[in-house]
């Protein structure tokens, strides 16, 4: 019986370690929000702008603008990715459950209970690009589902 060399056995854990990623279950809606709860708890304000749905990010872009138009010239940005930056970990609520109410190839439902809160709270997900990405309240093109 021949002996592997380094390189064999190193080719063989690379092809092994890319066949089971591959086979992976795409990460669902409720995965997803924990992630999205995850980065903002961690301040991670690049993951957290690139887990929102797009009519999210035009409703922060929005609502910087209209805040920047306010305040004397410079002094606040008139980026909605600027809104996401300051201390989220400090303002992110504790999810204690995620539960998916209702789901269809491209939007979802999700039951959020929050720590301190009696009822749970109603998330909305939409499938954008092959991700699920988190609706913001009022965003614009958010249907109910």
């Amino acid at each position: 019986m021949r002996r592997r060399t380094p390189a064999t056995s190193l080719a063989v854990l690379l092809v092994s370690l890319l066949a089971t990623t591959s086979c992976r279950r795409a990460q669902g809606p409720a995965d997803q929000y924990r992630a999205f709860v995850a980065a903002a708890r961690a301040g991670d304000a690049e993951q957290v702008w690139s887990m929102l749905s797009e009519p999210s990010r035009a409703l922060l872009d929005a609502r910087a603008k209209e805040v920047a138009g306010r305040a004397p010239a410079g002094v606040i940005a008139t980026s909605g990715r600027d809104l996401v930056l300051g201390d989220l970990s400090a303002r992110t609520a504790r999810v204690e459950s995620v539960v998916v109410s209702r789901e269809s190839r491209d939007a979802a439902v999700l039951a959020v209970r929050v720590e301190g809160r009696p009822d749970p709270e109603e998330v909305s997900l939409v499938r954008e690009g092959g991700a699920w990405r988190v609706v913001l309240p009022g965003a614009v093109g958010q249907e109910k589902r």
